[in-house]
């Protein structure tokens, strides 16, 4: 039987982590300019359209915890070791894999692949390193995902 653990004040700071790493690697500071530049995107387009799809990117990083943590509770992970091989599966087998077709037949550069799919390698190794070491205190940890949890039921019946 399917154990799904619902451990929801990890996914939302995991999933918080995720989307504030990739700002800071879609930003001037790391990949987007180059990124931004082969896409034939202006920085202040990029600006523009960010305050549009942050919510909706922020959801998505939720999602993506959420499922990876399913498979970490899956695989037994525990450690650092663990959340690294499991990341870098996840990325194997669903990003690198998966997403070559943006060059091969949307002809995208290559260079928006690697930035895209070296984001998610970063953020999936480290979203499974987190994830899989996660120890709170269970006392702590109960209230928290208990308060959480009756914060996402009325936010999802409303």
């Amino acid at each position: 039987m399917l154990d799904f653990q619902m451990r929801w004040t990890e996914i939302l700071l995991v999933g918080l982590a995720r989307h504030l790493l990739g700002l800071v690697w879609y930003s001037p500071l790391l990949f987007g300019a180059i990124w931004a530049r082969h896409l034939g995107c202006t920085q202040q387009a990029m600006r523009q359209r960010l305050l549009r799809v942050f919510p909706l990117e922020f959801v998505c990083s939720c999602i993506i915890a959420f499922v990876l943590a399913q498979v970490l509770n899956f695989a037994g992970a525990i450690d650092w070791v663990m959340g690294v091989v499991v990341g870098f599966l996840m990325w194997a087998g669903f990003v690198a894999a998966a997403t070559p077709n943006q060059v091969l037949y949307a002809r995208r550069p290559a260079v928006v692949y690697l930035v895209d799919t070296g984001f998610s390698l970063v953020s999936l190794v480290g979203m499974g390193v987190l994830l899989a070491t996660w120890q709170w205190d269970s006392t702590f940890s109960a209230a928290w995902d208990g308060a959480v949890q009756t914060v996402m039921r009325r936010f999802l019946h409303s």
